[in-house]
């Protein structure tokens, strides 16, 4: 690519406009292709750039901006369903024979590989042979046409001294009043265009969130650029990498990514690029991430073959990055750049006869450069390797950028950090976070209050209390939690539940006074907050401050308040007797409601008439103590909550027997663990596990590292018991 101006541009909005302007075309130099642009953008700013490139390029009416198309294309299952429709096959016939495909993806071959081991696919390709042969021509072709998430081309203005527009260059259609190519991106790309990647990234978004609350509250003056030229050294933000703080840190937060960053202990920003880089399926199966892990702490020395010093120091001896691959083809085999960029496109895409021919010409220049053949030998088998698995470290780079600063901010301004955490968090993300919370910061969620709670999370930064959302609470819509707020904010707080159901049903209840003034114009107005509602704000906690109650147990008092106010009655199918004066009743309401409570499960134990069971044999635990590294290979006993069940069968590879697995996700108010029950024990409890999501439970069980996850997990054994909690006694019961 040849550079021939720059212009730059300021708008009336901080954003500056690069123009590379290319006399000769884009395919330049010995690599023969388009520059592929990726640039992320703000999830909630995306629409903002397309309308920034259609204002700055759509110049005197022309148009020059459009979208990228994209297909989706008919698979086996539809194919088969499709033709099976024209030729009249019964569609119950058809429905049992594409259940049998496990792979979506299947070629027209893999049906036949299928049915040569299948008695019943093998049938239907005998009985059907016009079938077959029609869905042959029509697997592949696209079925339907949409809009690209990302892509977004910007034609040139002129070509060949006409003016041009974006019609002159492709065929292009509207859909919804958006210009679109009736060209997927691959074949634009083909056609000579440049297609931009415009990427709309949550994170990004979130990340800003963070800054704003930030600026706003602490005046800390941060942008995302200043921290990125702070010099991306600060020992903090490592810190709580290295000691596995990576909740909602972006490319992180995972259990085995953790542990990871837990094993590397990370001290600079090319660390990260490197966790990025080396922690995928690939990598992992090759060796070189744990090779990397066991460099950078001392305990292997870095072995550099001949030439290969300067690609490889940063990563101690370990090919990561595409762009070191092409830097050891240049400087021992003597490729070009360009070359070396090919050599890549050929090894990942299993081009044979390419690939031969480089490596001839590999060889050849590294013993021009005196490279010794037993080390250019194992170069090109370390090339071959690698390029089934690198990942680009430019790629790479931009996402550990963002990762650091999400982590700067969480290691700075903790409470910052997790109130927009939970603010954007889903309801499986939000435990994980809280229990994260507990431990690193000082930061505390306290319950939802009618007098302080917002919309959305609301956090006093004198106390470091995050308040829960009031948009949490199941039912409570946005316009009810408006009305609410507005009441709220127009005539003071609510001085108790009575005053609540005064004020806010004022006008929808006949025995209040108001409702008789014929000349007030609120009378027509709609309370969009009902009895449902109420009682959810109860049972969440909402009115536990301004009553003054000390215990959970008291909410009853309030919701019989409420019933006598807004006359409905208390179920005692809902609320049984035996159940009322019980703490964790009450507790289990909240976290059903709204999602934020804490039960008292060493309580529960402690009451259970089963505890005296597990004495001496599994000793009590929490699953926060389960988790940590030191608890591998002990046997305690649990009680936590069932939130999912899930039953696995596979096939026993001695005996060829089908045996049954079962994997029970556990929690304990915020901390989370899995519990495998392998297939004796499935088989004795097999009725009660199938009706188990939602309780809480007792069970002994032997805690197991996983490497999958990265973490501890919990096994059953030979002698493991399960005591589920029975509600009509108020102990537990084995099953």
């Amino acid at each position: 690519m040849i550079v021939e101006s720059v212009l730059l541009k300021q708008t009336q909005v901080p954003v500056q406009a690069l123009d590379c302007l290319t006399g000769s075309g884009f395919r330049q130099g010995e690599a023969g292709s388009l520059a592929d642009v990726d640039v992320d953008y703000a999830s909630n700013r995306r629409q903002e750039v397309k309308e920034y490139l259609e204002c700055r390029y759509n110049e005197s009416g022309k148009q020059r901006v459009f979208s990228a198309g994209t297909y989706s294309t008919m698979k086996l299952k539809a194919v088969i369903k499709d033709v099976c429709r024209v030729y009249k096959v019964p569609v119950s016939y058809v429905n049992y024979i594409t259940t049998i495909f496990e792979d979506d993806n299947m070629t027209w071959t893999d049906l036949f590989k299928l049915a040569a081991t299948n008695k019943k696919v093998n049938k239907f390709v005998q009985d059907y042979p016009q079938v077959i042969e029609d869905i042959r021509g029509l697997m592949g072709q696209p079925r339907s046409a949409s809009v690209h998430a990302s892509a977004i081309i910007v034609t040139p203005n002129v070509k060949d001294d006409e003016e041009m527009e974006c019609f002159d260059y492709t065929p292009i259609k509207k859909v919804d009043d958006i210009l679109v190519s009736e060209l997927d991106g691959y074949s634009i790309d083909e056609t000579g265009l440049l297609k931009n990647d415009c990427l709309g990234i949550k994170e990004l978004a979130k990340i800003q969130s963070v800054i704003d609350e930030c600026n706003k509250v602490y005046n800390a003056g941060i942008t995302f650029e200043r921290l990125v030229r702070g010099g991306l050294d600060d020992e903090k933000t490592y810190r709580i990498l290295s000691k596995g703080y990576t909740q909602n840190v972006f490319q992180f937060s995972s259990a085995g990514m953790t542990k990871f960053l837990m094993d590397m202990k990370p001290c600079c920003i090319n660390d990260l690029i490197a966790a990025n880089a080396l922690y995928r399926p690939a990598t992992l199966e090759s060796g070189s991430t744990q090779k990397y892990l066991d460099c950078k702490r001392g305990d292997v020395a870095p072995v550099y073959l001949w030439g290969t010093y300067n690609a490889l120091h940063s990563t101690y001896g370990v090919l990561v990055g595409q762009e070191q691959l092409a830097q050891m083809a240049r400087e021992v085999g003597g490729f070009s750049l360009g070359e070396g960029i090919n050599l890549v496109k050929y090894i990942s895409k299993k081009k044979a006869d390419k690939i031969h021919a480089m490596k001839d010409k590999f060889m050849s220049g590294a013993a021009n450069n005196g490279c010794p053949k037993e080390d250019a030998v194992l170069i090109w088998e370390m090339i071959e390797l690698g390029c089934k698995y690198l990942f680009n470290f430019s790629h790479a780079t931009a996402y550990a950028i963002t990762s650091y600063v999400g982590a700067w901010l969480k290691a700075n301004y903790p409470t910052a950090f997790y109130t927009v955490a939970l603010q954007w968090a889903d309801d499986k993300e939000l435990p994980p976070i809280m229990s994260e919370m507990e431990e690193c910061s000082s930061a505390k969620v306290a319950p939802p209050d009618i007098n302080t709670s917002a919309e959305k999370f609301f956090t006093d930064y004198q106390t470091d209390e995050i308040f829960w959302s009031l948009g949490k609470i199941k039912m409570l819509g946005i316009k009810a939690v408006e009305y609410i707020i507005n009441e709220r904010t127009k005539n003071g707080p609510f001085k108790s539940v009575e005053n609540f159901v005064h004020r806010v049903f004022k006008y929808k209840l006949k025995k209040y006074e108001y409702w008789d003034d014929a000349d007030n114009e609120q009378e027509a107005i709609r309370v969009p907050v009902n009895a449902r509602h109420v009682k959810n704000l109860i049972l969440a906690g909402c009115f536990d401050k301004v009553s003054n109650i000390s215990a959970v147990v008291e909410r009853y008092s309030i919701l019989d308040k409420a019933a006598t106010e807004l006359g409905f009655k208390i179920s005692a199918e809902d609320y049984p007797d035996h159940l009322i004066n019980q703490h964790y009743f009450w507790s289990m309401q909240q976290i059903e409601v709204c999602g934020i409570g804490q039960i008292d499960y060493k309580r529960i134990f402690d009451n259970s008439y089963c505890h005296h069971q597990f004495k001496g044999k599994a000793s009590y635990s929490t699953v926060r103590k389960a988790l940590d590294k030191d608890s591998e290979g002990k046997k305690i006993a649990l009680c936590a909550t069932v939130t999912e069940m899930e039953e696995i069968s596979y096939k026993d590879k001695k005996s060829g027997e089908k045996k049954h697995i079962c994997k029970l996700h556990l929690q304990q108010n915020n901390d989370l663990i899995k519990l495998v029950c392998w297939n004796d024990f499935y088989v004795e409890n097999k009725a009660e596990l199938r009706d188990i999501k939602d309780k809480i439970i007792i069970v002994s069980a032997v805690v197991k590292y996983n490497d999958y996850s990265g973490g501890n997990s919990l096994n059953t054994y030979k002698t493991s018991r399960l005591f589920t909690l029975n509600q009509q006694d108020n102990g537990s019961t084995q099953k």
